[in-house]
């Protein structure tokens, strides 16, 4: 009984991580997404200045 209920707890501890570490990478995606709109915003933006003086 001990070993199935330890198994459980390892096995659940495991999905725990693989669900942070999912999500972390979800986090770095979107900020490395954010920044590339980011140059974007700021080569559009420097076109119109541009464009206006």
């Amino acid at each position: 009984m001990e070993f199935i209920v330890g198994l459980v707890l390892i096995v659940a501890f495991v999905f725990l991580i693989r669900m942070f570490g999912a999500w972390m990478l979800r986090i770095d995606e979107v900020i490395e997404l954010q920044k590339e709109q980011t140059k974007l915003l700021r080569i559009i933006s420097e076109k119109t200045a541009s464009k206006e003086n």
